[in-house]
């Protein structure tokens, strides 16, 4: 853990920002982070991407388990979209989607 008011910049956006506390080390060059606001912006990508995801998964299950999936909180869904890329079962494709 960095401690707090270190200045660092953001290796998103390139801003400058000081670290506060409870902030933790995203693997950066030294005197690089990620600021809060780009934090939240990857934070809200992320939980679009799981759940697009999980839809394809949810997709293929019986109506019985499909009532389960639609109670899964986003930690359960990223679990299992993890799992599945593991396993082979989705794959992840960088670039445009065709």
């Amino acid at each position: 853990m960095i401690k707090p008011n270190t200045g660092l910049t953001c290796g998103c956006c390139g801003n400058e920002f000081y670290t506060w506390e409870g902030y933790v080390n995203q693997d950066q060059d030294k005197d690089f982070g990620i600021c809060k606001s780009c934090q939240g912006w990857i934070s809200d990508l992320e939980e679009q991407e799981i759940e697009r995801s999980f839809m394809q998964i949810r997709d293929a299950l019986s109506d019985k388990n499909k009532t389960k999936a639609d109670k899964m909180n986003i930690n359960q869904k990223r679990n299992i979209v993890l799992r599945a890329l593991d396993d082979g079962i989705l794959t992840y494709k960088i670039g445009k989607q065709q």
